[in-house]
């Protein structure tokens, strides 16, 4: 009498890993969905998105593990990470950088820089001379012909009349900045300065009450064609320096606090739904655009978010055509992401792309090449 076979399967502790990772493959496709479902219908995917990289980190730990004890396993988080290869792209360029010490070699390439200068102020609230000599050399040194600045700030006269300095580095008069705040001694708000003739400008606002979060618009007359960038600044997260302290302890002693934890998903699920709303406005706007344009600026979210999606129909992202390696934008203390951003209509061939890692403000500036067709 043959002996029955002895049936292979999982031990409890696998069947238990299993689980947990079906839970995080199903984690990943609900970040995926999130950029398709608008934060005012339904807000909870937002945060599997804003929480993408953490999820593919935990299915590229499961694949090492069950490569390691049963590969067959290891399909299950691989062949969803695939399935999400544009959202992996968006975060991660897989290229050679084409950034890193290009000069403009051609009169017909645009250069433009992208950079939430934080007040020209490292972190603090004093105005800082070392930072801001070495905010200005970097404009110095990249020499673009069109730079939006968000949280900008300038001085009427002195030394921290950003305004003049910026003109003067640039050699041009042609800027467009209306501030949301001006006491008559200092102003605050977004600006676009230009090498090239500004021949209109606009505001586009999110909101009736002026605040930081706005766009501004500026059609640039270069060789005869005019085309238009748009400087954007979506709603922040707007954490309280209390929200970072609880951030670092939680990640350092993993020790959580239920009205704290309450405090920070009721910012992230505010700002979730005004960005959604400032992006149908700014959309409205640029689809009545005659023009070529480039959208630009600090947006406040990731790559995978609903607004970047609804802002980025129909155009070319900087990072996804010439980006390389991990796009992080943000330099605060936490979370550190890519929330910077530079598109461009069709009419526009991208050359390169670059994020200067210099820690000055709580952003790194971005810039690209592009040229007009």
């Amino acid at each position: 009498m043959r002996g029955k076979k002895k049936r292979s399967g999982l031990n409890v502790f696998n069947k238990l890993v299993l689980v947990a990772n079906i839970v995080a493959v199903l984690s990943l496709l609900i970040a995926y969905l999130s950029s398709f479902i608008n934060p005012n219908t339904f807000w909870a995917p937002a945060f599997f998105g804003l929480a993408y990289p953490a999820i593919l980190a935990v299915n590229v730990l499961f694949i090492i593990y069950w490569l390691i004890s049963v590969p067959r396993y290891a399909l299950l988080s691989f062949l969803t990470i695939l399935a999400g290869w544009n959202v992996l792209t968006s975060y991660i360029g897989f290229r050679e950088s084409s950034g890193i010490m290009v000069s403009k070699s051609s009169e017909s390439f645009i250069r433009v820089l992208t950079y939430n200068v934080h007040n020209f102020k490292q972190f603090g609230d004093k105005n800082d001379k070392f930072t801001k000599e070495q905010i200005l050399d970097i404009i110095r040194k990249e020499q673009p012909d069109v730079v939006c600045f968000q949280e900008f700030f300038s001085r009427q006269r002195g030394e921290y009349n950003f305004r003049k300095l910026i003109s003067e580095i640039l050699k041009t008069e042609n800027y467009y900045f209306k501030p949301t705040t001006d006491n008559g001694y200092e102003a605050t708000g977004t600006a676009i300065f230009s090498k090239h003739p500004i021949v209109n400008t606009g505001k586009v606002l999110f909101a009736k009450k002026m605040n930081w979060n706005e766009a501004v618009y500026a059609d640039i007359n270069y060789g005869n064609k005019i085309f238009r960038v748009y400087n954007v600044h979506f709603q922040s997260i707007s954490f309280q320096p209390e929200d970072y302290k609880y951030l670092k302890k939680v990640t350092k002693e993993i020790d959580t606090d239920v009205e704290s934890s309450r405090k920070i998903g009721s910012r992230l699920k505010q700002a979730f739904v005004k960005r959604a709303n400032q992006v149908k406005i700014l959309r409205s706007h640029t689809d009545s655009c005659k023009t070529p344009y480039i959208i630009a600026g600090d947006f406040n979210d990731t790559p995978i978010s609903y607004t970047v999606r609804e802002v980025s129909k129909g155009l070319q992202n900087s990072f996804r055509k010439k980006g390389s390696g991990f796009g992080i934008t943000y330099n605060g203390e936490f979370p550190n992401f890519q929330i910077d951003y530079i598109l461009a209509s069709p009419e526009f061939t991208i050359k390169n792309y670059l994020i200067v890692k210099k820690k000055l403000s709580d952003h790194y500036p971005v810039r690209t090449d592009l040229e007009l067709k």
